[in-house]
């Protein structure tokens, strides 16, 4: 059976080359880990490419471990820390996965998702809250939320494809800003390039 709330509890260490180590298990942790994770460059193929995603790695083993792992293998890290940061596993979706802006962000959206969550649930994963909450509990509660929260209206606005002005003006208003990634940055210089040395 796979691993469920109902059964197991959050894993507390992350397992790498057959050995488990103690993590930084906290969701505002993982906020930030999740974030790092968008910057890296897909496809490095320059020195400075290759350097900015070990430099990342390493940030972001810091993050999860306190410390870089540096007897594993650096594939088998990153590849460890992706799989935490599912959370539970869910079930499969049948096709592609549809694509489209995103409808929530943690780092935009945390004020009404902590707000949501402390509503529905009675948790409260504000500033006054001291000891850690698992980054695992949080996916769950965050979607289990259900009802009239603001932060599932905006997903709903945000994610709205009909032709209705009113609904498309709403989408426009509480898009979320376009974050800048490593690979934008990467695809800018190659265009820098092609110009200045035509």
């Amino acid at each position: 059976m796979r691993p469920n709330y109902a059964q197991d509890a959050p894993p507390t260490t992350i397992t790498v080359g057959g050995f488990a180590y103690p993590v930084d298990a906290d969701f505002r942790t993982w906020i930030c880990v999740t974030r790092m994770m968008r910057d890296f460059i897909p496809s490095p193929d320059t020195p400075e490419h290759m350097r900015h995603n070990a430099d990342l790695l390493c940030e972001i083993q810091t993050a999860v471990f306190g410390g870089v792992l540096a007897d594993e293998d650096a594939g088998d890290v990153l590849g460890a820390i992706s799989a935490f940061a599912q959370g539970y596993p869910t079930a499969p979706t049948i096709g592609a996965p549809k694509q489209g802006p995103p409808t929530y962000s943690f780092e935009y959206d945390l004020n009404q998702i902590v707000l949501a969550i402390r509503n529905q649930s009675g948790i409260d994963l504000s500033y006054r809250r001291k000891e850690p909450f698992h980054w695992w509990e949080f996916l769950l509660e965050f979607g289990a939320l259900c009802g009239d929260h603001v932060i599932l209206r905006l997903m709903e606005i945000r994610g709205y494809e009909g032709k209705d002005a009113e609904m498309l003006h709403q989408r426009a208003r509480y898009a979320l800003p376009r974050e800048a990634m490593a690979s934008d940055q990467v695809a800018l210089d190659e265009i820098n390039d092609e110009f200045y040395n035509a």
